[in-house]
């Protein structure tokens, strides 16, 4: 009976204090809402688990750490050996894919997809049914049956508009036609962006092709065992191809076994999960402190009432709980209307994600209100209903009923409270003020790589990775020969303005004048036919006579130059080296400098003659500019490839201009959402101050109406006011400060350069001072609302 009257009472008061309460409900539904659709949007990116028809047992993939050579996968001509092996055998179900780069094409149009050769088991591995058309029976994994293929929805839907008879027509795949027999059902593109399956046939499977070995997961015992075994196995099959002193090197290859998800976030699905948890829990935190705060400041307004109360017979238990159901009810209706807000805010957020990267994305980023996500929402808001309504509650049942009802708000009670509310508002800023920092220097870092990148410039630039068909084929002098004819096939076509060769990821060390390796900054290093679209300072360019039976040269950037010798003359001086090719090389150029898109400053370069560091390994680069449109300009890159003496394999043709465009798209979205979370803590921040201040200034109001009658002015009663109640505010921002400066100077060396410190320094100064600017407004509304007010009539309210 007591409950129910308690809940009576607490709906009274709510409806007494309309404005209060819209003010509790919108701080409440806001935090929860950005929070929950923070944790789904996580939650289905790095950790959703990677299973096929809801079915309970996880697939898995295995990742190869390679250090002993720049093989990375499991090749075809492994499987005889890997099916022998008694671990591979205990699997219940497992199958190999190649994964594909294809060109699909018709009589008007083309464009490149991911997709997979796959095995006889495929299908079966998945338990699933096509949405149309049949999946492959064993015939069609015979060399001589006709070629077919399996498309996915987003094919059927984009190539064919989701016509019936899609089964049985004809689509050109590699410039071969192929069947069309099935279609896979909705949102799936096994294993990860797969939007086409062709069967793995032995007669379109090279010995050195890479392949992916997916698993479904029986034991955790045989996961360890499983790795344990590959690793040797790996190992020794890479040692078995390797020169005698590669052998001497103590390195051992390691197999993981990693979810789809985990593979895809390269391994770091925890860590991200991690990351975004505690900015989640932060928000959060901020929210709760400040609902809090003006509980707090609400059951302090009652206090007296709570002391009469008590000296009736009523126990502490039950003040408590007249307190906790008005924050109860606060609570359970805020979480029915944010789940509310949640679904629609996940339905909006599917379809601007798939409007903005379509089938670019892996399969399972379909974000919906799930049971995961409302057992969270029931933990997040018993985490504020702790923090914001039971912990005010008992903290002010906790008085003396004398002091309360002799004093009343206005002496040792009053005073207590006001320091609590005070430190607790600290707290908040601390944590508003860091998070902001922190996010606006993120913000403006990634604001800088999009503005200092010249997205006109991309236009018409592509690049991709080239190899021979076969291992075999591969050798130094047969890459440098296929480069040459390759520059020279892209120079005569008059659809080219430009092409080059070149090699990345050169593992060296560059050294100072006294030998010690240098480490300021990182230093982009390749090796390339001629330099593409720069422009020098001096010396010269490569040339065909920089092969490797003339003396090492090597072109370096002007900031490098500046770096290394204190001066940009130094044509003719030779660059110190380590692990390289050369102990030193000449320099025979100076590229004008081009700036870091991150840091805005100089970028350090080094460029080697590829004629002289020709690949050890079977891959080169290739970067060309057209005028085309990229349809026609794969279709002419593919034409000069053909005119090759050896059919070198390409992977995806990377169009920068595009890449440009989704990066400034992802970046837009991401600084939208900094600007929408920090603004909602931010505003909460100031909700919390005003009320502090407006709570201070209406218990000060006889003493204003004093001052006042004794002359003060409303400037020096307004300075005075916002000085008392700016005090834990400023030590607030001062603590944050120091956190985030201190973190910046640590993160100095992490970067390596690319984000100096004066930029994090001045982003998060910038902010701090807007943040300062923020909380003097909202301490200054509250005292020029009181000062207003006539001095008889302050005395009179009195």
């Amino acid at each position: 009976m007591g409950l129910l009257l308690d809940f009576r009472y607490a709906l009274r008061n709510i409806a007494k204090s309309m404005r209060f309460t819209l003010l509790m409900m919108f701080i409440m539904v806001g935090s929860l809402t950005i929070s929950l659709i923070g944790f789904n949007y996580i939650y289905t990116v790095a950790f959703s688990h990677s299973q096929v028809n809801s079915s309970n047992t996880e697939i898995r993939i295995l990742k190869v750490h390679n250090p002993i050579s720049m093989q990375s996968q499991f090749s075809y001509s492994m499987l005889p050996q890997l099916k022998a092996l008694d671990e591979v055998n205990q699997l219940d179900e497992w199958l190999y894919i190649a994964p594909a780069q294809v060109w699909v094409s018709d009589a008007e149009r083309g464009s490149h997809y991911r997709g997979s050769y796959v095995d006889e088991r495929f299908f079966q591995f998945l338990n699933s049914k096509p949405a149309l058309g049949r999946f492959y029976t064993a015939e069609d994994f015979i060399g001589s049956a006709q070629d077919v293929v399996v498309i996915s929805d987003y094919l059927w839907l984009h190539l064919f508009q989701g016509s019936k008879d899609v089964i049985g027509r004809t689509m050109i795949i590699d410039q071969k036609p192929y069947e069309i027999i099935g279609v896979m059902p909705k949102r799936n593109n096994f294993p990860v962006f797969s939007k086409l399956w062709l069967p793995l046939k032995a007669n379109n499977a090279a010995p050195e092709d890479e392949i992916n070995i997916i698993y479904k997961l029986p034991s955790g015992a045989l996961e360890a065992k499983l790795e344990q075994r590959l690793s040797l196995f790996f190992s020794d099959y890479v040692k078995q191809r390797m020169s005698r002193s590669a052998l001497e090197v103590d390195k051992r290859v390691r197999v993981e076994s990693m979810t789809l998800v985990e593979y895809n976030t390269d391994g770091e699905a925890v860590f991200i999960f991690t990351l975004f948890m505690a900015g989640i829990v932060l928000i959060l935190l901020i929210s709760s402190i400040n609902i809090g705060n003006l509980l707090f400041a609400k059951i302090i307004e009652r206090q007296k009432e709570s002391a009469i109360r008590a000296a009736i017979g009523a126990k502490k238990l039950r003040v408590v709980q007249q307190h906790a159901c008005e924050g109860l009810v606060y609570c359970v209706s805020s979480w029915v209307v944010a789940l509310l807000l949640t679904d629609l805010g996940l339905r909006a957020l599917n379809f601007f994600m798939h409007m903005m990267f379509g089938g670019k994305m892996p399969y399972w980023w379909y974000w919906q209100l799930n049971a995961v996500t409302i057992l969270v929402s029931l933990l997040l808001i018993s985490l504020v209903f702790a923090i914001a309504v039971l912990l005010p509650a008992v903290k002010t049942a906790n008085f003396n009923i004398n002091d309360v009802l002799r004093d009343g708000t206005r002496g040792a009670t009053g005073k207590r409270a006001g320091l609590m509310s005070k430190r607790l508002l600290s707290l908040q800023v601390i944590l508003v003020s860091f998070m902001l920092m922190a996010s606006s220097t993120i913000g403006y870092v990634m604001y800088s790589m999009a503005g200092n990148i010249d997205g006109e410039a991309l236009k018409g630039v592509y690049s991709t990775e080239l190899q021979f068909q076969t291992e075999s084929e591969f050798s130094s002098d047969k890459a440098l020969e296929m480069a040459n004819a390759l520059v020279v096939g892209m120079t005569l076509d008059s659809a080219f303005k430009e092409g080059r060769v070149y090699q990345r990821e050169m593992e060296l060390d560059v050294l100072t004048s006294e030998g010690e390796v240098y480490t300021d900054k990182i230093i982009n290093i390749e090796a390339v036919s001629h330099l593409f679209k720069r422009e020098l300072q001096s010396g010269r360019n490569f040339t065909a006579q920089d092969n490797t039976e003339a003396a090492p040269v090597v072109i370096i950037s002007q900031s490098l130059a500046e770096a290394l010798f204190g001066s940009g003359e130094v044509l003719g001086r030779s660059l110190m080296l380590r692990d390289a090719k050369w102990p030193s090389a000449k320099i025979v150029g100076i590229a004008v400098d081009e700036m870091n898109v991150v840091a805005s400053d100089r970028r350090h370069e080094v460029y080697f003659s590829f004629h002289q560091y020709a690949p050890k390994e079977n891959a080169m680069a290739v970067k060309f500019i057209t005028e085309l449109p990229p349809s026609q300009s794969y279709e002419t890159f593919y034409r000069v490839l053909s005119r090759l003496s050896s059919k070198l394999e390409t992977s995806y043709i990377f169009d920068h201009y595009d890449n440009h465009r989704s990066m400034m798209g992802a970046f837009t979205s991401i600084i939208y959402v900094f600007l929408i979370v920090g603004g909602f803590a931010l505003t909460l921040s100031l909700i919390g101050i005003y009320a502090m201040g407006l709570s201070n200034i209406n218990k000060s109001s006889y003493e204003i109406g004093i001052r006042r009658t004794l002359g003060a002015k409303d400037g020096q009663i307004m300075l005075l006011f916002i000085k008392k109640n700016l005090a834990h505010t400023l030590t607030g921002l001062m603590i944050s400060a120091l956190i985030f400066y201190i973190l910046c100077y640590l993160a100095v060396d992490f970067f390596r350069g690319v984000v100096p410190f004066s930029v994090m320094f001045g982003a998060g100064t910038v902010t701090l001072l807007l943040v300062f600017a923020a909380v003097c407004f909202a301490l200054y509304v509250p005292v020029k609302r009181c000062i207003k007010v006539q001095p008889a009539v302050s005395l009179r309210m009195e």
